[in-house]
């Protein structure tokens, strides 16, 4: 089943699956292959977006010519010559123009060993992700202190510098490890940010 991205905006003549993609290069730097059709779902955790090899390396191409994208060679995990996908300032703002990003609620998490660390460009909106995340069994925080700080950083590394917010919290551990005793539908229903692009649009205005 080929990928369905969601609400878009339809700006563009991007199809579906391009859209996938671009999605995919606005928020992280990898090596073609992790694009490729036969793991994408495994990688990223979202359903094949249907391209084969020839046709994913014709779009890529054709992106970088359009200067949606820019590139680099590289050595993929096994060693073998590969090229990173990077996002440019031009497939930044095409990209926004199709899932309209309410920056002010994107907020990202990292989980090293016992500690979570909560990013974002509000402070607010990193306070009710790590509350939400422990009233729904996500991260199994006992009490302790917990840090803020906020600096000048790059979070989306095609986007300019401008204060991001931290939350710093020592935890048990995540709940189960697979995520069995999430409570999942608690999570989704008090979400109030976004962490993966087909879930920007939910903060779209009615009117919309």
């Amino acid at each position: 089943m080929a990928y369905q991205p969601g609400r878009r905006t339809g700006v563009s003549e991007l199809t579906d699956a391009e859209l996938i993609i671009i999605d995919i290069a606005a928020m992280d730097v990898v090596g073609r292959r992790f694009y490729r059709n036969s793991i994408f779902a495994e990688q990223w955790n979202l359903p094949p977006h249907g391209l084969d090899d020839e046709a994913l390396v014709k779009t890529l191409d054709r992106f970088e010519t359009e200067g949606l994208i820019s590139s680099e060679a590289c050595d993929d995990y096994r060693g073998r010559p590969d090229r990173t996908v990077r996002l440019t300032d031009a497939g930044g703002s095409l990209w926004e123009s199709e899932r309209r990003p309410d920056w002010l609620r994107y907020a990202t998490h990292i989980y090293p060993m016992n500690r979570i660390s909560i990013c974002g460009y509000s402070a607010e909106t990193c306070d009710r992700y790590f509350q939400v995340a422990c009233d729904s069994g996500l991260i199994n925080y006992n009490g302790g202190r917990i840090r803020r700080a906020v600096a000048n950083r790059q979070l989306i590394y095609w986007r300019p510098p401008q204060p991001v917010h931290l939350l710093c919290a020592h935890v048990a551990k995540e709940s189960s490890g697979t995520f069995l005793d999430v409570n999942w539908s608690y999570f989704e229903l008090h979400r109030t940010w976004w962490r993966f692009p087909n879930e920007s649009a939910t903060f779209w205005s009615n009117e919309t």
